[in-house]
């Protein structure tokens, strides 16, 4: 192990300081334990989050006349917890430096009644998504035709017709993840003579095989097919779904912007038409607002010339305008038990 010697001011004695203490000493742990409070105080923040949640809903419930609690209580919540959802988002969209408007909410209705999504839809909402083509294509006919259905889970090739045929009000895929299922999309809306169908490009950000999406290294590729070969489909962006670990999220959404830089460049458009749809429940405001990004240096032999330049925090903006919210408008999901 390389020493290093000094003469201490006291004694006079010639002292000598192993790398592995300079490593101890280096910027190099200051980076390690910021990025430490930094995850411990993003737990935090979720954990008030959520706590914030569960007691708007409760108080939402306990606002309800004791004769209709038990037919609107929850019904009355999910109206509470949209309010407060959007109140966050507009929070969110101000500290961001963006106006409100621009971002918009996808209240993700998956396995929830359509008397539930009627009165998120009565607390003025419009935009609401479904993963399941049998269950959009059951819903949508119950709910007002003004409803703007965003379809957010994997497409299966024999179910676009069904899909196009059984939601008219069907605005928008986010989830064209190869140039097979954009054909497909592309044939079906031009033989029911709709009006082009806006869609977004998914991109697997985490490398999970578990998740659907391109490749980000083939992200550029699929979108040029879809933007000159599908003439029936309008190119609007980008979508993931980001890791369940929190800490591993920010790079998901980072990989995600990255994308859409590369996208603009080809296509010679501007960032603005390019959306990105990233941030569901638990980490839609930091799709929105950003996360701090360090600039470490691993290299042990200049260890000790490390300034605290290296450990300087840099904002780096998401930019989603587009989130999902699914449990924290309409509480936990319960799925039907497998017989």
């Amino acid at each position: 192990m390389n020493t290093v010697g000094f003469v201490d001011p006291k004694s006079g004695h010639t002292c000598l300081w192993s790398n592995a203490y300079i490593l101890v000493r280096s910027p190099l742990l200051n980076f390690c334990w910021t990025r430490f409070k930094e995850t411990k105080r993003q737990s935090s923040e979720r954990k008030q989050m959520n706590s914030r949640d569960t007691e708007e809903r409760r108080e939402a419930a306990a606002a309800v006349e004791p004769a209709e609690m038990a037919a609107s209580a929850v019904d009355g919540a999910a109206a509470a917890a949209l309010r407060s959802v959007l109140r966050r988002v507009h929070q969110a969209a101000e500290r961001s430096g963006r106006r409100p408007e621009q971002i918009r909410v996808v209240a993700v209705s998956k396995v929830k009644p359509p008397s539930l999504v009627q009165q998120v839809y009565n607390a003025g909402h419009r935009r609401f998504g479904e993963n399941y083509v049998q269950e959009i294509v059951d819903k949508a006919p119950q709910l007002p035709e003004d409803i703007e259905w965003h379809f957010i889970g994997n497409l299966q090739s024999n179910k676009v017709k069904p899909l196009l045929t059984g939601v008219p009000n069907l605005a928008m895929v986010e989830t064209v993840d190869d140039e097979k299922i954009a054909n497909h999309l592309d044939r079906a809306v031009g033989n029911i003579g709709r009006k082009p169908l806006k869609v977004f490009v998914q991109v697997n950000t985490s490398g999970e095989t578990s998740k659907f999406g391109v490749d980000p290294a083939g992200c550029v590729e699929l979108v040029k097919h879809v933007s000159s070969g599908c003439p029936n489909l309008e190119f609007c962006g980008l979508m993931t779904i980001g890791m369940p670990d929190y800490t591993s999220t920010p790079e998901n959404f980072k990989t995600l912007a990255n994308c859409q830089t590369e996208v603009c460049k080809a296509l010679g458009i501007a960032e603005e038409q390019c959306d990105l749809s990233m941030g569901m429940s638990g980490d839609f405001e930091l799709a929105m607002l950003g996360y701090p990004m360090y600039l470490p240096v691993l290299c042990l032999p200049f260890l000790r010339r490390l300034s605290d330049t290296y450990s300087s925090g840099k904002q780096v903006e998401m930019g989603s305008t587009n989130v999902r919210i699914g449990s924290t408008i309409f509480g936990a999901r319960e799925y039907p038990k497998k017989q």
